[in-house]
């Protein structure tokens, strides 16, 4: 059926069958590109580890996955709050696309060098891992391996807004390819800290060319296209966004960052090394669902008619898409991991086999979260994962004592599956076309998006 905006301009009728899009829509143009490039660049994260476990070490993977750690830790304390916000509002920024963007940039890079520059200081508490970075030439080395991080994860979500996710494969790509190609040239050199000192010199593969493509090129083009008379939103808007999706993401990156970190404090180089594989692996499928998210937040942002119709064409396309995957993942658990080498599928196999039980509730969560993005109701969002926050951090103190990392993958289905459980009937009443109207919406808005889902 055909629905209208606010100003009674007929949009384009939604499809018959299921109620979804087209899936040329730049719903699913976008979220099949994020898909990839998971995918590509968990395939190739994969292969990095199988590198570095060829040329280096357990001991010297141990202490440069866990500086990695850290150092994704720092920089997503803030860009992940930005990320988000950049997602929800660079789509309808119109003439002002510029200027959001610039500041949400100083902004980051302001607060990635107080957080940084603290951790530097409590150094001594994090324990041994880190005493590489003692020093003020290296110190100085972190802090810009950490500011280059979150402008990394600050350009993926610039893209995803700009409708332009499918540069987000290449610059993952580049980065990938790089890494691994300076940690085997690094090997030789300076064995102890190679690990990190490619990955971080990598970033710059891909930072450097789409930061000129979106300044010169992705940018002004959406400022060309913006209609006269539009509405950009205001700084009150933002705020209230970015103060309920950001204490959401600080919850999260708690479960995402900071219990490698916590692992690696509580284990020895050589079970940090086989965590950190198996966690990256996880990780990897997770973002599947994540991706697909994060371009229906876009999109239905953008329209927010098509709300529940877009929710019921992601939802079937991620589990179409990673279900499979997670089942794969937890039947082959041994053999995946024997291509590491002797001992890693007896250390890491139960570990893998919980977080691919945890993944099917993932994609619940997350197509839950994106809907609630997609109508600014952060502070839903904050509430579900401060509670997953607590459960998995709690659950992984209780149970790694007497599990090892395994229990860390049973912390996190236990949590998820809680989460999962919470937001079902909110995911319900969106699917069938009964959720409350996007925040500010306007009456004709409100009716189009029930009609739209009906």
């Amino acid at each position: 059926m055909t629905t209208t905006t606010a100003q009674g301009a007929a949009t384009e009728p939604e499809p018959s069958g299921r109620g979804a899009p087209d899936g040329r829509a730049p719903l699913f143009r976008n979220g099949y590109a994020l898909m990839l490039n998971t995918v590509v660049s968990g395939a190739l994260g994969l292969g990095y580890w199988w590198l570095a476990a060829l040329h280096y070490s357990k001991a010297d993977m141990g202490e440069g996955s866990a500086a990695i750690a850290a150092m994704k830790l720092l920089a997503s304390l803030t860009a992940l709050g930005f990320t988000g916000a950049l997602a929800r509002f660079v789509p309808v920024a119109g003439r002002t696309t510029g200027r959001l963007l610039a500041r949400a940039y100083a902004l980051n890079a302001l607060a990635s060098t107080v957080i940084t520059v603290l951790f530097l200081v409590a150094l001594p508490l994090w324990g041994t891992h880190y005493d590489f970075l003692r020093g003020w030439l290296r110190a100085g080395g972190f802090l810009v391996a950490v500011l280059a991080w979150s402008w990394l994860t600050l350009q993926d979500g610039v893209l995803i807004g700009l409708r332009a996710a499918v540069w987000v494969p290449v610059g993952n790509l580049s980065f990938s390819v790089g890494k691994a190609v300076l940690l085997v040239v690094l090997a030789g050199a300076i064995p102890a800290t190679g690990v990190f000192v490619s990955w971080v010199a990598a970033i710059a593969l891909s930072v450097v060319p789409l930061g000129l493509l979106i300044v010169r090129r992705l940018v002004p083009r959406q400022i060309a296209a913006a209609e006269t008379g539009t509405q950009p939103p205001s700084t009150r808007q933002i705020g209230r966004f970015i103060a309920g999706d950001y204490t959401g993401s600080l919850f999260n990156l708690l479960v995402t960052f900071f219990v490698p970190v916590l692992v690696a404090a509580r284990v020895t180089p050589d079970q940090n090394a086989v965590y950190y594989i198996i966690n990256t692996i996880g990780g990897t499928l997770d973002l599947l669902a994540v991706n697909m998210a994060a371009s229906l937040t876009v999109e239905s942002a953008r329209q927010p008619a098509l709300l529940g119709a877009n929710t019921r064409g992601a939802l079937a396309r991620m589990a179409w898409v990673t279900l499979p995957c997670f089942a794969l993942l937890g039947a082959g658990a041994d053999p995946i991991l024997d291509v590491f080498g002797p001992g890693y599928a007896s250390a890491g196999a139960p570990l893998l086999r919980w977080l691919a039980a945890a993944g099917f509730t993932r994609v619940i969560v997350e197509v839950y979260f994106g809907t609630l993005r997609a109508r600014s109701r952060t502070r839903q969002v904050a509430l579900l994962q401060a509670l997953m926050c607590a459960l998995v951090l709690s659950l992984s103190l209780m149970l790694m004592p007497r599990m090892g990392i395994a229990g860390v993958g049973l912390a996190v289905l236990l949590s998820q599956s809680t989460v999962a459980l919470c937001a079902l009937p909110g995911l319900v009443r969106v699917l069938r076309g009964r959720a409350d109207p996007p925040a500010g919406a306007t009456p004709a808005q409100s009716r189009a998006t029930t009609e739209g889902a009906s």
